[in-house]
């Protein structure tokens, strides 16, 4: 499966990326409206931040939305869905009254702004050309449905292998994101794979500065499976790579949990199953 670049300069860009998203569920975005150097600027920080002690000061709590918001640890991690080991990372939650280390602040909330006002424009663009195909509780309404509060900036940090991972452990294994579309800077580190039709994998195509834009299940099923939720995973690096490590910082972006995404499920509904799935 091929995952289309697509030019945000460009005057097709609206059609092109409407259409790589329905046919694979992903899209790559060149020339997005974001700050590529605050971008790099925060994958040094908050690199930093993760081998530092100062972490252990920012525990993550569970927010009134349900969220959470803070650090995660690696033995507290996810183990993703169908998998029995966890993943190999760590990673620092970030939702509205986050408190934040002082020193990440600022860019931290300065893209979070900037990838809220990018993810409207391209729920805006889906709401145009595939509103025929959304739910009445969402048909038209995407861009609006889009709740600050119920999303989520995830920062990442996959830490380098030391050789004593449990057999079969992988920096992210197979999955699903579980919102309605997820906004993915490019990462200076390879290992974001997608999977095909044909049962294949495939290296996901990008550059520092592109943005990947994924749809979740919450948006396939609102759009009765036109816009494909898409298993993924992040693969181990190469042992000539083992040493390095990796930061990741996708936008996870969720409706108003009352949103009706179809007859037999509200946003809310269909979070309340997956989290009980990870629970088991």
């Amino acid at each position: 499966m091929t995952v289309a670049v697509v030019d945000m300069f460009s005057a097709e860009a609206e059609m092109a990326f409407v259409e790589t998203l329905r046919r694979t569920g992903f899209a790559v975005l060149r020339n997005p409206p974001l700050d590529a150097r605050r971008m790099l600027k925060m994958a040094d920080d908050w690199r930093d931040f993760f081998y530092g002690e100062e972490k252990w000061e920012y525990l993550a709590e569970e927010t009134p939305s349900g969220n959470t918001s803070g650090y995660i640890p690696p033995d507290v991690s996810e183990t993703a869905v169908g998998h029995d080991r966890k993943d190999l990372k760590e990673f620092f939650h970030i939702v509205p009254d986050t408190i934040l280390p002082a020193a990440l602040a600022d860019d931290a909330e300065a893209h979070l702004g900037e990838v809220q006002v990018l993810g409207r424009l391209l729920l805006g663009w889906l709401d145009i050309h595939m509103g025929s195909a959304l739910g009445p509780g969402l048909r038209g309404q995407l861009a609006e449905s889009l709740s600050p509060a119920d999303s989520l900036l995830r920062i990442l940090h996959y830490p380098p292998l030391t050789g004593d991972e449990p057999p079969g452990a992988v920096r992210a294994a197979a999955h699903e994101d579980i919102n309605l579309i997820t906004l993915l800077p490019v990462s200076s580190e390879p290992g974001l794979q997608v999977l095909g039709r044909d049962g294949q994998w495939t290296d996901v195509p990008g550059i520092p500065g592109d943005i990947i834009v994924n749809s979740g299940d919450m948006l396939q099923e609102a759009s009765r499976r036109q816009l494909p939720s898409t298993s993924h995973r992040v693969i181990n690096p190469p042992d000539a790579d083992s040493n390095l490590s990796r930061i990741s910082m996708p936008y996870f972006l969720a409706p108003d949990l009352d949103i009706q995404l179809s007859p037999q499920h509200t946003a809310g509904s269909y979070l309340r199953e997956r989290l009980d799935l990870l629970a088991r």
